[in-house]
């Protein structure tokens, strides 16, 4: 089955939305965003409320910053958006014992090679858009015919597809390219808010290609 994370979420309703839903994460972003949120805000939030795992998203923060966040906001792991090392991943893993997930923005170009160093230190690869001036949430798709390359770089790492994912466009994805995962944010917003109807339908559709 694939697996299902919502990313960037900000406000109870969603939350309630998402917990009910059956879907596999929930993202919170504590890098500097539109939708950044802070530890005490998803204490706040996700208070008596049984949610799916919780990944933070962070761009390149500290070993030390990474553990207080994933601590204080009561993380199941971690989703890493900039030029994090894989040995910071590796020791990321072993201190919080939590989950590591390590973005790539796919180029289609010989640096993608480069994904084969993060192959034993992460649990899973979230293949994103590039945008040299992002480091993610571009809301773009990428050539989708990258993740082939990428199944045969990092064999044994489960591949995530973000990036301009919609209820419009995600059974495409799954019917030619099978990820073990999709993580979607804009895709299921109406003016930058999380729209319950179209959460719901995103969720529908990947279910419907299971």
């Amino acid at each position: 089955m694939t697996q299902i994370k919502i990313c960037g979420l900000k406000t109870r309703e969603a939350l309630e939305v998402v917990s009910e839903s059956g879907i596999d994460y929930i993202g919170f972003v504590f890098a500097k965003s539109k939708r950044q949120i802070t530890p005490e805000e998803v204490r706040k939030l996700t208070a008596e409320l049984q949610t799916p795992k919780r990944i933070g998203v962070f761009v390149n923060e500290t070993l030390d910053s990474l553990l207080s966040v994933g601590e204080s906001a009561g993380l199941d792991g971690f989703q890493l958006h900039g030029s994090e090392s894989p040995e910071l991943c590796r020791s990321l893993k072993e201190q919080s014992g939590k989950l590591v997930w390590k973005a790539w923005q796919v180029r289609l170009d010989p640096s993608d090679h480069q994904i084969q160093e993060y192959g034993e230190t992460v649990d899973a690869i979230l293949l994103d858009s590039y945008d040299p001036g992002l480091p993610g949430g571009t809301g773009k798709t990428f050539p989708w015919q990258g993740i082939v390359r990428f199944r045969e770089l990092v064999p044994n790492v489960p591949l995530f597809v973000a990036g301009g994912l919609s209820a419009d466009n995600v059974a495409d994805l799954l019917a030619g390219y099978r990820p073990d995962g999709v993580d979607v944010s804009s895709g299921v917003e109406t003016n930058g808010v999380k729209d319950a109807d179209k959460m719901r339908l995103f969720i529908q559709k990947v279910r419907e290609r299971d």
